[in-house]
């Protein structure tokens, strides 16, 4: 793969890559959504238990690579997760929007693609399917 084959906008300019394979994945941004300060702390935590039993889930059956949350002490919104997977944006678009906390208002999420060299990140969950 070579930078022009990677998606992104038109105007994404990208480093020349002769001789370089390159990989890529879909990296999920999960960040405070339009609702998250309307909701009072304990339904906050229900959703939020929710979307950790969704997501380990979504890990299971590997839709996702590997998510965590991210503490985020700077932005507006903050940031609160991420997640990689291999699936393309519009095949993973679906699966989080139907997480309980991003369906709720919680959280929102964004999705943009990671490319590196290839072979320079490795899951466990891929070591062991042989991906």
């Amino acid at each position: 793969m070579s930078g022009s084959d990677l998606p992104g906008a038109p105007d994404t300019v990208l480093p020349e890559t002769t001789g370089m394979e390159l990989d890529q994945l879909t990296v999920v941004l999960l960040f405070e959504g339009p609702r998250y300060h309307e909701y009072p702390p304990e339904q906050a935590q229900e959703l939020a238990n929710a979307h950790l039993a969704y997501t380990i889930g979504l890990v299971a059956d590997g839709h996702l690579l590997h998510a965590g949350a991210l503490i985020d002490q700077g932005s507006d919104p903050k940031f609160t997760g991420l997640g990689f997977s291999r699936l393309s944006h519009d095949d993973l678009r679906p699966l989080i929007a139907e997480d309980p906390s991003v369906a709720a208002g919680l959280e929102d999420f964004r999705l943009v693609t990671h490319a590196f060299p290839k072979g320079s990140v490795v899951f466990p969950a891929e070591s062991k399917t042989g991906a």
